[in-house]
């Protein structure tokens, strides 16, 4: 506990140096880096990585797993899905599967390239761009343990390593596509970011921007409004967690499937009986959220301030220009794909699939937010009916880590499958433009 403690207050002076630094350059507002990001940084110099001068407790590398089991399960909480709401949303749901697939199998074969000259990188690791990319830092363990179970190749590290290249990546050009997308007029809700007010980059709200954070759904004097709703969140993680067991004691299978789909299940499950049940009225969406970004600051912060710098600097090559190839083609399709399609808010939901499909959802949540500081855009409606459709792609990763040291063919069957997709989209899009343009 006391370790936790003081991870708790030495994130809080990193934040608040972030939050500082930020203040005092304008170049980093221009690109609105986001404090987590500046403190994590600076964590990461100050830190025995660098200069030693303070210490980075054990604890920061289990804020991204812990962190994202309880972000995932605030996505569904709230989120009514309808047919409607899932056909509005398929673009969405297709690019990121079509995303998927192709990271699941170009990243094997280009891993299986890199090992002809890098022969110390361990066999299978290119699947763990898909894990690590789509992933993050928390499903790196469910593949590393397969392809390294004795733990002597380092494959867990550059899992780490490639996770953190990846949220670099979703971050930094992610930002400055955010700032290109607003000057070109395709973000909904921001229009100009070069001529928004003062406050937009710096300083305090005016008073009359300000917004409660959330509403209280009980009287105070029973339980705070926060507390009741992570109470809510704690239930959907606990009973995810018992449906899980549940299954493994019957199919061994899915006891390899990592802790952060828990929380997500068990919310897609909660969600609707505490609706039939007429509970639903004790759920604040608002707080929900607030908690769900309070979690992503802590995650950002901590995965910038652990970035093992010894793996990075031994097969920095192979990792960079894996993440660099993977993630740019990912980038171009997602843009253009979207694009293209043209169905509205489709900038803010190209934000969202180019974080979650480099770095995770809170990068993904961490653009929109740039070029939706109100969160008025319906990304939370999107990722929730995604993860209602998609929420198997977390099966996927376990199921390729068994076979990939045996037989590929069928994750490439697999990764074919989720590409088609794109194809699918095409056809249905289509379709949908030509009766627009017929009516």
């Amino acid at each position: 506990m006391l370790d936790m403690y003081n991870a708790m207050i030495l994130f809080g002076l990193l934040l608040i140096a972030g939050v500082v630094i930020r203040e005092l350059v304008p170049p980093l507002q221009k690109v609105l880096l986001p404090a987590s990001l500046i403190g994590g940084f600076l964590g990461l110099i100050l830190g025995q990585q660098v200069l030693g001068i303070i210490e980075i407790p054990v604890a920061f590398t289990d804020i991204t797993s812990i962190g994202m089991r309880i972000i995932m399960a605030c996505v569904p909480i709230g989120v009514t899905v309808s047919a409607k709401r899932i056909y509005q949303h398929l673009d969405f749901t297709f690019a990121n599967m079509t995303a998927f697939g192709f990271q699941m199998i170009f990243g094997l074969l280009l891993g299986a390239l890199f090992i002809k000259f890098w022969p110390d990188l361990p066999e299978g690791w290119g699947l763990m761009g898909v894990a690590a990319y789509h992933g993050s830092h928390g499903t790196v363990p469910v593949v590393s343990e397969v392809i390294d179970p004795e733990g002597m190749l380092g494959a867990q590290s550059i899992g780490m390593v490639m996770a953190t290249i990846g949220i670099l990546f979703a971050m930094i050009p992610g930002m400055i596509i955010a700032n290109y997308g607003v000057r070109k007029g395709w973000a909904t809700f921001t229009h100009d970011i070069a001529n928004q007010p003062k406050y937009f980059f710096r300083g305090t709200l005016p008073e009359e921007k300000r917004e409660a954070l959330g509403k209280t759904t009980v009287n105070p004097t029973n339980v705070t409004g926060i507390a009741l709703q992570l109470g809510i969140i704690a239930v959907a993680i606990k009973l995810g967690e018992l449906i899980f067991a549940g299954l493994a004691q019957v199919i061994p299978f899915f006891g390899n499937i990592g802790a952060m789909l828990w929380g997500l299940v068990g919310g897609l499950i909660l969600w609707p009986v505490m609706r039939k049940l007429k509970l639903d009225k004790f759920v604040d969406k608002d707080t929900v959220n607030q908690i769900s970004n309070f979690t992503l600051e802590m995650i950002i912060l901590a995965a910038c301030a652990t970035i093992q710098l010894d793996v990075v600097s031994k097969l920095f090559a192979p990792l960079f220009l894996h993440a660099l190839i993977s993630m740019t083609v990912t980038g171009l399709f997602i843009f253009i794909w979207m694009k293209k399609i043209g169905h509205p808010q489709w900038f803010e939901k190209s934000l969202m699939l180019f974080g979650m499909c480099t770095g995770s959802n809170p990068q993904g949540l961490s653009l929109v937010r740039a070029v939706d500081p109100e969160n008025k855009s319906c990304i939370y409606e999107a990722l929730g009916v995604y993860n209602a459709v998609f929420f198997w792609n977390f099966i996927l990763i376990p199921f390729a880590a068994s076979v990939v040291l045996y037989n590929r063919i069928p994750i490439y069957i697999l990764g074919v499958g989720l590409m088609s997709t794109v194809i699918i989209g095409m056809v249905l899009f289509s379709r949908e433009k030509k009766a627009g343009n017929s009516v």
